[in-house]
């Protein structure tokens, strides 16, 4: 009997662990198609504004329109999570992510592009607070952590993907049959969420449904935004949307309009960039825990934006190996969004970090979504109407970039550290 016991027990478990892992499985995938549909519009700009004669503002409001959408959702997003559960969420979230994808493919106007996109920034706003979610009711905590780190590693690869792969895509087939592929892959994962993700392991107690209401979520945002330094905070979202603005939308343009590279050359470049990316997340984790210190972390990756985009404004027409060099410097410095929220963490009491961490996730949306608008303007007021946008129009754009680099680092700098070793 004792036999037999064992042995259900045992296939209990052998079951419990393989759909665990399909889960797993299908977060990452989830997480590697935020990052990639986030930055996919980058190697196809230039493309998309020959086919469709967008002005760099039309083209601008159509990069932004996901972080802005991406932004609003945080915090109804974490309302339906409480309410609904995750399996609910990211499928119902999703819906709107294959819609998205799909007019995006279709669309004819900056309207259409626009509605695409910001379809796509509330189909994936809940996407890595889902994942945590559900891994969190699945494993003990400390294995929560270390997940969350690879499946961060692993999404990373989207926006790897989103460079000279996609491009050699695009070149093979189009922007538009890419984007219509892409809607197929996410009601694919729409329906693996549906049929393999659940909330918590069988047996376990169900998810409690929260009734706060809005105004009470709003309300606690409120408070944590008033803990000495969160507003403050905010405003390192102005040098991290420096690597957005470039591999989101103006890398290319960049590209081949100031340097006459083609799309696959561009997307080398891309590539090299996002690849420093990935190297950054980890070379400053390293230097917040050699130095224990979150904001001397903050304050290199600050540094290196600001040499990068200062260097990017004043150089007359650098050659391609330099501009690849500098690109790769403002991967390599601009990612430390992880740290912001490491900062805001240490910033606020314990019943608030939930809030805290998404208002620095709504600041850092909002701060990229600003400035691609704010670039994109630049760019064509300075190129002048139906120009091309010229050199100068590019360099005047980074040279703002870095100049709110500054004005970030200035506003950051009373802020009071946060020891990661305690």
């Amino acid at each position: 009997m004792n036999d037999w016991g064992e042995v259900a027990t045992e296939a209990r478990a052998g079951r419990r662990s393989r759909h665990l892992a399909l889960i797993i499985a299908v977060l990452f995938l989830l997480a590697f198609m935020n990052l990639f549909l986030r930055s996919s519009l980058g190697v196809m700009a230039p493309e998309l504004a020959r086919e469709m004669t967008l002005s760099p503002a039309a083209l601008s409001t159509v990069a932004s329109a996901f972080f802005i959408a991406y932004a609003v959702m945080q915090l109804p997003t974490g309302m339906l999570l409480d309410r609904f559960g995750a399996r609910l969420t990211l499928a119902g979230m999703l819906l709107f992510t294959t819609a998205g994808a799909g007019t995006f493919a279709a669309a004819d106007s900056v309207a259409l592009l626009s509605l695409g996109r910001v379809l796509m920034g509330i189909g994936c706003a809940g996407i890595f607070t889902g994942a945590f979610y559900v891994l969190a009711r699945w494993m003990p905590q400390d294995r929560v952590v270390t997940l969350m780190g690879t499946l961060n590693t692993f999404a990373a690869s989207g926006t790897l993907s989103a460079t000279t792969p996609l491009a050699a895509l695009i070149a093979l087939i189009g922007w538009r049959e890419c984007y219509g592929f892409f809607t197929i892959a996410v009601a694919v994962l729409l329906a693996a969420v549906w049929l393999v993700v659940r909330d918590g392991p069988p047996g376990a107690a169900p998810t409690a449904s929260s009734t706060e209401s809005l105004s009470s979520v709003v309300g606690g945002v409120g408070e944590a935004l008033r803990q000495p330094g969160m507003v403050r905070l905010l405003l390192t979202g102005l040098p991290i949307s420096a690597t957005t603005t470039i591999t989101g939308v103006w890398g290319a343009p960049y590209l081949r309009q100031v340097h006459g590279l083609d799309v696959i050359a561009s997307g080398n470049v891309l590539l090299a960039m996002a690849l420093c990316s990935m190297a950054g997340h980890t070379a400053l984790g390293l230097v917040a825990r050699h130095f224990n210190s979150v904001k001397t972390a903050m304050l290199t990756g600050m540094t290196g934006v600001i040499a990068a985009m200062t260097s990017l404004a004043a150089l007359d027409h650098p050659p391609v190996l330099a501009v690849t060099a500098l690109f790769g410097l403002l991967g390599l410095s601009a990612s430390f969004p992880m740290i912001v929220f490491a900062h805001a963490r240490g910033l606020v009491a314990p019943h608030l970090m939930g809030r805290g961490l998404s208002a620095a996730n709504m600041g850092l949306m909002t701060a990229i979504a600003l400035m691609q608008l704010v670039f994109g303007w630049i760019v064509g007021t300075v190129s002048g109407p139906g120009a091309i946008p010229t050199e100068i129009a590019y360099r005047t754009a980074f040279a703002v970039q870095a100049t709110a680099a500054v004005l970030a680092f200035l506003v950051y700098l009373p802020i009071r550290d946060v020891k990661p070793k305690g």
